[in-house]
């Protein structure tokens, strides 16, 4: 009895120093297949060519995912995600942070002998995104930050002139940053920003340029002497407007008499004369019609004598009983 329990304890705490040293060698596993997160990956059997006859079976973290042998397949998760191809290449798509881990490839021959056992180790990474850098100048100082919104850790570096300037970097709520303060004053610098992982890179380079003071003099004077140029201009512009006011007030001026003078002289010209009072109203004169023709003719030769008529004297009126 005391023999099995100690065959049992013993089985049990082998057991325990396996999977132990299996978690802590694949926690510290170096990766050799990586993978663009949201992206796809292909898994390949390096240095072995897959036969039809051959059966392929592949797992992560002792799950099996697919098992095939030529063109029949079978899968034990969503086909959508995982695919298997006649070669015995595996695609997995859609790839997430949780899809990093060790993947294991068996391959038997037709005897059922195993041909080819390979373990790879995926590390899905996020594309890396464009660094910004940012400055300040005081007193001929340049104080230079580097910042990049990153889940991870990867390589970030800053070149000053084409040199990694070794400096320390400091991850606060998902910004990695790089501060560089030069102890020598400088004025002009060309600075390099870089941060890259396994699958991307990305940099961004940033001529920065910190006045002095005789800079600040030009600046200054450049300053004032385009303020006084506009204070000048305005006053021009206003003294011109200025004067067309007072020219045209005085033209308004000199044709209000003479519009006065015309109107005066069309409203003489517009007066008609009155009629007379007393006067009679004149008659139309009738025109006067020719004589007919036969009255024309008789009238055109000599008149004749006319008989005398003797007068009775008033002696034989008297007489006359």
């Amino acid at each position: 009895m005391n023999l099995k329990m100690n065959f049992r304890g013993i089985f049990l705490a082998k057991c325990l120093v396996v999977l132990f040293s299996c978690v802590k060698g694949s926690a510290n596993e170096p990766c050799n297949e990586y993978g663009m997160q949201n992206g796809s990956v292909f898994l390949n059997i390096h240095d072995f060519k897959v036969d039809q006859q051959q059966e392929v079976t592949w797992l992560k973290d002792s799950l099996r995912l697919t098992k095939g042998k030529g063109s029949d397949m079978k899968y034990n998760k969503d086909k959508k995600k995982y695919e298997m191809f006649p070669n015995g290449t595996l695609k997995i798509n859609h790839l997430m942070e949780e899809d990093s881990g060790n993947y294991k490839v068996t391959v038997y021959n037709v005897m059922g002998s195993l041909q080819v056992e390979k373990n790879l180790y995926l590390c899905v990474q996020e594309m890396v995104s464009k660094p910004e850098i940012k400055w300040t100048c005081t007193q001929k100082l340049i104080n230079v930050t580097c910042e990049v919104k990153q889940k991870n850790k990867y390589t970030f570096n800053l070149l000053h002139n084409n040199k990694t300037l070794h400096v320390r970097t400091t991850a606060a709520n998902g910004i990695w940053k790089i501060e560089y303060r030069p102890n020598t004053k400088i004025l002009t610098a060309k600075f390099q920003c870089k941060v890259e992982n396994d699958i991307s890179q990305n940099t961004t380079d940033q001529e920065i340029k910190c006045s002095g003071p005789l800079d600040i003099v030009l600046i200054g004077s450049i300053a004032g002497g385009a303020i006084v140029f506009v204070i000048f201009l305005a006053l021009l512009i206003y003294c011109i407007r200025k004067k067309r006011a007072e020219r045209y007030e005085e033209e308004q001026d000199e044709e209000t008499p003479m519009k006065i003078r015309q109107s005066s002289d069309e409203s003489k010209y517009r007066e008609l004369p009155k009629p007379p009072v007393h006067g009679p109203p004149k008659q139309p004169r009738q025109q006067q019609r020719p004589p007919p023709p036969s009255q024309t003719q008789y009238q055109a030769g000599p008149p004749r004598p006319r008989p005398r008529t003797q007068q009775k004297s008033p002696s034989h009126m008297k007489e006359r009983p």
